[in-house]
């Protein structure tokens, strides 16, 4: 009864995006005292939208090889992209699509050859590297193709928390929760997040300088999102 109520306060607070937080091992019927849930929904409406009349289905190349139809959003506008190499000379591109407002936006990074899989590039992905591209992105009029897509990951923080230093919460010895109960020695036994991103057209609509542009006759360069890529 309790999972079943805490599964319905969560899916209304990320507005039924997430259906199944906790599973059936995660709640000790005589252990469990108190179960922690924050929830957060953002819903990102893009700057420029891309027009539903343009989504068709197109070739994704998957990391196994197999080619798999699927429906591709596509769009002409101006994004901030560009482009740099790994240590090792691996040469992959990036490009930025922002959200209405300006202030949060959507990261893609694909290897600039369909020979260089994404592994290769991951190990090389920091803060660092994220802060360098947004400092040599350049505005281009580029044509985007992207894939319409869902993501959901789930992900145990205990570990990556200790490697922080946070530790003491997760020892019953040491851990101090005597403002929530002092009837009990309480701590934290498993902390994880669970994540879900969905894709679309949705936005705000095009703006009279993005549809001059959709009628330009110069022929603008491409980025295509036509096999496995890492989004921020």
């Amino acid at each position: 009864r309790t999972k079943k109520q805490l599964t319905t306060v969560m899916r209304y607070g990320v507005n039924g995006m997430i259906d199944h937080l906790l599973s059936p091992d995660l709640i000790d019927g005589v252990l469990t005292r108190l179960v922690l849930v924050n929830a957060v929904y953002f819903k990102g409406l893009w700057k420029s939208r891309f027009q539903p009349e343009n989504t068709k289905k197109r070739t994704f190349v998957a990391a196994d090889g197999k080619s798999y139809q699927v429906p591709m959003l596509a769009q002409l506008s101006v994004f901030r992209c560009g482009s740099t190499s790994t240590p090792s000379d691996l040469w992959y591109n990036f490009i930025e699509l922002p959200y209405h407002g300006e202030s949060i936006s959507m990261l893609i990074a694909l290897p600039t050859e369909s020979s260089t899989p994404l592994s290769a590039l991951i190990p090389h992905i920091s803060t660092k590297t994220i802060d360098s591209w947004m400092n040599t992105m350049v505005p281009k009029r580029v044509q985007v193709v992207l894939p319409k897509f869902t993501a959901v990951a789930q992900t145990d923080l205990k570990e990556p928390l200790k490697v922080l230093g946070i530790t003491e919460m997760f020892d019953p010895s040491k851990a101090n929760f005597a403002k929530i109960t002092r009837s009990e020695n309480l701590h934290v036994s498993q902390i994880f997040q669970k994540a879900k991103i969905e894709v679309s057209e949705d936005g705000t609509k095009a703006s009279a300088a993005t549809t001059a542009i959709l009628i330009a006759r110069s022929s603008p360069p491409w980025f295509i999102v036509d096999r496995p890529f890492l989004f921020l």
